[in-house]
């Protein structure tokens, strides 16, 4: 009996050994316990900032190198046409990935809906070891194992349209993720387009600056002129002194403004910012002639091809598969059943013993009482359908909007345009008219300087609304859901200067 006891006690003490051992190994594996304090994995204070472990920073900021301009256009780096960076952009921009990815888990997803279309077919391993009693149990001894493999098959006959309903809304999610990828690429393509003609109408504003700072040091040296033959005043120089330095003063600002423009082209392409590069100004002429519809024709064009909206109706119609499957659960299920298994046992003194098991039938099961989840399952889906169609109604006016509103502002653009075409021109001949009075002594400071400063913002007021021009129709083709036409070389005019006297346009080609 002692040494009954005596074994007793030195397996009790084993095992407990054996936890305590565990406890510390998995406490020296562990460096800390959220589960007992979760405040100490917060910052201290709402005043402080967290401070995160040191192996976070190599998480966040991966050593991977940042895309770059490819190797087959490095040589036309200080020249690149607005083809070429939509092109770059669509491989490296991270919102195209982004959508790519989406779409492809949305496939696999669908995949997995339609997997309730096969049999489901399970398998299972057993193997047991089992011995006890003894005198001071009062049981008999025994030593027995025994072992299971089998296969299991059970295949869904009839469901009342759940299971299609299932796949259905599967594959209209991936229909949806589809139609949000097109909207990216669409997205992309515009937003490109925009920071590309920005760019270059802020140069063309710098060069437009330069033009009007030469005008400023003409317009005083033609003060200094004046007062060093005694028909001038010291407060007209001062005047064209103030004048030239705004000029200068703007000069900077658009300088800095081309810098930020082309660190944002950058950004849309897929760059960082930083990135060494230029883009061609080649003049070529905007297809003016390619928005001849009213705004209603339009309109109609972007509900056929907008991928918003087209996304928002593979929605609603995942919202009414999803409804379907909902009321599919309020009805039974039949599936077929098949079982095969193999056993394998030996009794305590007993030789090896094998026997096979088969099962087949048929099951029905249907609900009784789920505590009431699956009715308002049903009101779920009912509300979340009703939600949907309301999103696409809203989506739809966002649409019309969208084209009403690039619409006109791609015509007042052009109108803009040509009259800042007419301002332009008048407030040269009126800048020239008053140097000439100035320098033959019958104009005054004021008239001068007044009419440079009318010939800069003219010239200001055309590039903007050249810029503009290109900007809105950009707009207006990403608001009808149309890519952007090829142009001959992918750029848009280059404002440069027409003549010795430096006035700024915009070349069309011929």
């Amino acid at each position: 009996m002692n040494i009954r006891i005596t074994k007793n006690f030195y397996f009790i003490y084993i095992t407990f050994s054996l936890l305590v051992f565990i406890v510390f190994v998995f406490a020296a594996c562990v460096k800390d316990f959220p589960e007992l304090d979760p405040a100490k994995q917060i910052s201290p204070a709402p005043s402080e900032e967290w401070e995160p472990p040191p192996e976070e920073y190599s998480e966040f900021f991966p050593a991977e190198e940042l895309p770059g301009i490819p190797t087959k256009l490095k040589p036309f780096a200080d020249e690149l046409t607005l083809s070429q960076l939509v092109d770059v952009a669509l491989e490296l921009n991270p919102t195209t990935l982004q959508a790519w990815e989406q779409a492809k888990s949305a496939a696999a997803a669908w995949g997995v809906a339609r997997g309730i279309y096969y049999p489901q077919v399970d398998g299972t391993l057993n193997y047991s070891y089992g011995s006890g009693g003894g005198t001071a149990t009062g049981l008999d001894p025994y030593d027995e194992q025994f072992a299971y493999a089998g296969l299991t098959l059970n295949y869904l006959l009839l469901d009342f349209g759940g299971r299609s309903a299932q796949s259905k809304a599967a594959q209209q999610a991936l229909f949806t993720a589809n139609w949000n990828h097109n909207q990216v690429i669409q997205d992309v393509l515009r937003n490109v387009a925009v920071a590309f003609y920005n760019y270059i109408g802020n140069k063309a504003q710098v060069r437009a600056d330069e033009v009007s700072l030469n005008e400023a040091q003409t317009s005083l040296e033609a003060a200094e002129l004046r007062l060093e033959a005694g028909v001038g005043t010291l407060p007209d120089v001062l005047q064209a002194k103030a004048t030239m330095a705004q000029v200068q003063f703007d000069l900077v600002s658009d300088q800095g403004a081309v810098q930020t423009s082309r660190g944002k082209l950058a950004t849309v392409i897929g760059w960082p910012a930083d990135t060494a590069f230029d883009v061609s100004g080649e003049p070529e002429e905007l297809p003016l002639a390619a928005i001849e519809q009213n705004v209603e024709d339009l309109i109609a064009v972007a509900k056929q091809n907008r991928p918003e909206l087209a996304a928002v109706q593979a929605f609603v119609e995942r919202r009414q598969a999803e409804l379907r499957e909902a009321k599919s659960n309020l009805w039974p299920q039949l599936s077929a059943i098949a079982q095969i298994a193999r056993w394998w046992v030996r009794p305590d003194g007993s030789s090896s013993d094998y026997f096979t098991n088969y099962l087949f039938g048929l099951q029905l099961q249907f609900p009784i009482f789920q505590g009431f989840a699956l009715i308002n399952s049903v009101r779920e889906a009912r509300s979340d359908l009703k939600a949907a169609q309301a999103a696409l109604l809203l989506e739809e006016q966002v649409v019309i909007e969208d084209v009403w509103n690039a619409y006109y502002n791609f015509r007042t653009a052009a109108g803009q345009l040509e009259a800042s075409e007419v301002l332009l021109a008048s407030s040269k001949e009126s800048f020239d008219a008053s140097l000439a009075r100035f320098r033959s002594g019958v104009g005054d400071i004021v008239e001068l300087l007044n009419a440079q400063t009318l010939l800069a913002e003219a010239r200001a007021e055309k590039i903007k609304a050249t810029t503009s021009l290109f900007t809105s129709f950009a707009d207006l083709v990403h608001a009808i859901g149309a890519e952007l036409p090829s142009y001959n070389n992918g750029s848009i005019p280059e404002m440069n200067d027409n003549d010795s006297e430096g006035e700024v346009i915009y070349e069309e080609e011929k």
